[in-house]
């Protein structure tokens, strides 16, 4: 991935139907570049396209959870594998600090929440875990809340924040074999 893939994908992240056209011409490049970039991208699994929304304005239930896993029992990758086969997960990620696992869950209602809690406690070398309910939303990245606020634009590449449209970003050389 070179600068220009990373300003498509933080453009793309912003708003997932913008028009490869306006991405060329905000890079200062030929549509033709843009959609040939997106769908290697999209062949090699780096970009996903998909339809999000905010969970609670459907009337779903959001919660978050915080995983211990006892690696005397199970792999946090083990553990990792067998919450992401569960329907209602969303995200699944494996991370440091003082828990192991987090995960992200929808569920339609407080009951189907509670099974399943259950069907997530029974899963091999789940020591502990520590469960919150979400009740709003002031800002998710994953569903366009991202859209017009700041939240990563000091990650952003310059072209990919608005500064410096007009200068054309240049591929990197390739070096002679």
């Amino acid at each position: 991935m070179d600068e220009l893939d990373a300003a498509i994908l933080a453009m793309l992240g912003r708003d997932g139907r913008r028009s490869f056209t306006s991405i060329a011409a905000q890079l200062g490049l030929s549509e033709g570049t843009v959609r040939h970039r997106v769908q290697r991208m999209t062949d090699t699994g780096m970009l996903v396209f998909v339809a999000l929304c905010n969970p609670l304005s459907l009337g779903l239930q959001a919660l978050r959870l915080f995983i211990s896993v006892d690696r005397r029992v199970a792999a946090a990758e083990e553990v990792c594998a067998a919450l992401a086969e569960l329907p209602c997960t969303n995200r699944v990620s494996l991370g440091t600090g003082s828990r192991d696992v987090y995960v992200e869950l929808t569920c339609r209602d407080l009951s189907e929440a509670q099974r399943a809690l259950d069907e997530i406690r029974s899963i091999r070398g789940i020591a502990d875990l520590q469960t919150s309910v979400l009740t709003r939303f002031d800002k998710d990245h994953s569903w366009g809340g991202l859209r017009g606020g700041t939240g990563q634009a000091g990650a952003l590449p310059a072209a990919a924040r608005g500064a410096g449209a007009a200068r054309r970003l240049t591929p990197p050389r390739r070096r002679s074999p």
